[in-house]
């Protein structure tokens, strides 16, 4: 069973600089939160909004009017691209997801490894059945790990260039975001200066 379905949990945010991870709610605990203050707090603390008008409008006429829908839209937007900065050194912070599991501070290599894969597109936000899957733990294991999913998203790119407009009609999205993922790869594994075969 999801276990995220059970219970409210939050996301671990990470800064890589500080090599820590710290918690933040995500946009459904937040909106929980404003309907029942009936305000919305900014992430930076400094201004206060009164949102209320919006979930009492939906309680009293069981239904959103087009304006509330869209104001609910915009906040939801708001609250899902805010800045999250780290409250050591001001950088902003990366969201990895509810199943992430921070390394020690001074495991410099694990922290060195995440943050590679945080750049080429993994993170660890899943239902909560599975956790947060694996992780390599050596620089062999990274490597291997990299240049196997650069192997496995150059398949799925193969698969969308082979099929016709007609069998595939999302045909050059689909490519466009193949290749994207795979020039991430290739990029993290000329930086970490492995060989690409």
């Amino acid at each position: 069973m999801c276990r995220y379905a059970q219970k409210t949990y939050k996301s671990h945010y990470v800064c890589f600089q500080c090599r820590k991870s710290f918690k933040q709610p995500d946009v459904d605990d937040i909106l929980r939160r404003i309907k029942k203050e009936k305000i919305y707090h900014e992430p930076d603390g400094g201004t206060i909004r009164k949102v209320g008008h919006i979930f009492t409008n939906r309680k009293t006429s069981g239904l959103f009017t087009k304006n509330d829908t869209e104001e609910l839209r915009q906040l939801a937007s708001e609250i899902e691209n805010r800045t999250i900065k780290c409250p050591e050194c001001g950088n902003i912070m990366a969201d990895l997801g509810k199943d992430f599991k921070a390394p020690k501070k001074t495991a410099v290599k694990e922290w060195e490894i995440i943050e590679s894969l945080f750049k080429t597109g993994k993170c660890f936000h899943t239902c909560g059945c599975y956790g947060m899957g694996y992780i390599p733990q050596t620089s062999r294991e990274h490597e291997v790990y990299l240049k196997t999913i650069l192997e496995s998203y150059q398949k799925s790119l193969a698969f969308c260039q082979n099929k016709t407009i007609e069998e595939y009609t999302d045909k050059m999205e689909e490519i466009n975001y193949w290749s994207e993922r795979i020039n991430k790869i290739k990029d993290e594994i000329n930086h970490q200066q492995f060989k690409i075969v």
